[in-house]
């Protein structure tokens, strides 16, 4: 019989507020980024935020030799180390206090004010610890919630060819093309400027390369237009050959982002008609989660998988280097002069490495089982600027110079490249150059379109084509389709309301 006069111990309660407090910011980043984010990248700062939150505390039970006063430290310094990123871009040039000089001593102070108070805690520090690992669990379940209904969503979609209606009943490849058919290469070069619109806006005249292009055999549209202003809309309307209403009408009528348009981009009509023709599908990784296609028939990338990637610590990715701005680290960013901090927290090498590698991965490709469809989607000329006009790597932050800089070298590398293609290929390729769209928002629709399409198949094409019409007059005069050419329509919209369109047209000399 237990002796009544003994009193009982409480259970000690399980304190793990400083773990999950830890790991809010994390989530809560990923959660607010998860349209435009794999997931599984953010392994590595997930894994060393919940090793700093248990060193944290562990360092905080050795100094108080007290559990709960020890947790409740831990979230406090835990707290202010993780969101002083977030404050300062708050207060940064706004106010008095919007420095780094004065931020710290903030943070330092607020620390000592509320170490102080929880060291002289001398009632319920227990029933603080369990508010705390209450309200932890709280926090943190609103950001998983929201990340797991969007993959839940995502992993929902049906990934085969869009149903469009109006192109399915034009035409259907029967029997598979002869093995001696062309490869067809659609090379994209993101957000490069009409060569008239470059000029204008940037002060570039890239004439001499266009020159180049026709000498070779290349058609250039000079006036050409995306149909779109942002790569989602754009490139689904090009690889599905009509515009969105024609295939995506319930992201639109839903208002959905869109990013939600990856699945009409990677499972396109354009794909599901070269499989019937017998064709492989040949991609690359872009390091753009909506924009890979991971399922094609041969996909092209620096690393075996995702978890090789995330093996190399070399190179921060984008996420955890802004993941990193929004902490303390922010300081160390900012001020450090060490070179390896710079190599640390820099992406844009990383960039450089994939853009290259995919040039070079493409320039082999004319020796590999034919017939393929290839479709190389280069992030350059867009952000971020990281080729000098020599090819050196050379990051620049703004525009001005850095995205003609870009184009410059990119003219040259996109000439060698496709030389090298036309040389060794057996059967004359097909070859669609193009950009998604431009850079200025003022003529973001005027894009670089340039045809290779030999034996006479460059009879249909005209100077305002838009990429709506590309891959009908590809089929029609290669392979024995009969679509009819839509009429060719440059939408503009904002990336906030990007459904909410306005048409746009730029004068061309050409027309």
């Amino acid at each position: 019989m237990a002796n009544p006069s003994k009193p009982i111990k409480k259970k000690k309660a399980l304190i793990f507020h400083p773990v999950l407090i830890g790991l809010y910011p994390v989530l809560a980043l990923l959660a607010y980024n998860i349209i435009q984010l794999d997931p599984i990248y953010t392994v590595r700062a997930i894994m060393v935020t919940l090793l700093l939150s248990g060193l944290v505390y562990g360092l905080t039970l050795l100094i108080t030799r007290e559990r709960y006063k020890g947790g409740l430290v831990a979230s406090l310094a835990l707290l202010l180390f993780l969101t002083y990123g977030h404050v300062y871009n708050l207060l940064e040039n706004k106010s008095y206090f919007g420095h780094h000089r004065f931020m710290i001593v903030i943070w330092l102070a607020l620390f000592a004010l509320g170490a102080y108070g929880i060291f002289h805690l001398k009632k319920k520090p227990r029933t603080f610890s369990t508010f705390l690992n209450f309200f932890s669990v709280v926090l943190v379940a609103i950001p998983l919630f929201q990340i797991v209904t969007f993959e839940m969503r995502q992993a929902n979609a049906s990934p085969k060819a869009v149903a469009n209606p109006a192109v399915d009943s034009v035409w259907q490849p029967k029997n598979p093309a002869p093995t001696d058919s062309p490869d067809v290469y659609y090379i994209l070069l993101d957000a490069y400027t009409r060569s008239d619109l470059l000029k204008k806006e940037y002060g570039y005249d890239n004439s001499a390369f266009l020159q180049q292009l026709r000498e070779m055999g290349f058609y250039v549209a000079e006036c050409s237009k995306s149909n779109y202003s942002y790569t989602p809309s754009s490139m689904s309307t090009a690889l599905n050959m009509d515009y969105l209403e024609g295939f995506a009408g319930e992201i639109i009528s839903e208002n959905r982002s869109f990013y939600d348009l990856g699945e009409t981009i990677k499972h396109n009509k354009v794909r599901s008609l070269f499989a019937d023709l017998g064709y492989r599908y040949v991609t690359f990784d872009n390091d753009i989660w909506w924009l890979d296609t991971t399922d094609s028939d041969v996909y092209i990338s620096q690393y075996s998988s995702p978890w090789q990637k995330l093996l190399n610590f070399k190179i921060l990715g984008n996420f955890e280097k802004y993941y990193l701005r929004t902490t303390a680290l922010r300081v160390v960013d900012e001020f450090s002069n060490l070179k390896t901090s710079k190599a640390m927290l820099s992406t844009e090498k990383s960039h450089y490495d994939l853009i290259n590698h995919n040039f070079a991965k493409l320039e082999q490709l004319p020796q590999a089982e034919s017939p393929k469809f290839v479709y190389a989607h280069f992030v350059a000329p867009h952000f971020p600027y990281v080729f000098a006009p020599d090819g050196s790597f050379e990051y620049t932050p703004s525009n001005a110079p850095g995205y003609v800089n870009e184009i410059s070298y990119i003219d040259q590398r996109v000439l060698e490249v496709l030389r090298n293609i036309l040389e060794t290929s057996k059967v004359p390729p097909i070859i669609l150059l193009q950009s998604d769209h431009g850079l200025a928002e003022e003529v973001r629709n005027a894009n670089l379109m340039a045809y290779y399409l030999p034996n006479g198949g460059d009879s249909a094409l005209y100077q305002s084509i838009t990429p709506v019409n590309s891959f009908r007059i590809v089929f029609n005069q290669y392979f024995g389709a009969d679509y009819p050419l839509l009429e060719d329509v440059a939408r503009s919209a904002s990336y906030q309301a990007p459904y909410d369109f306005t048409i746009v047209d730029y004068p061309c000399e050409a027309e």
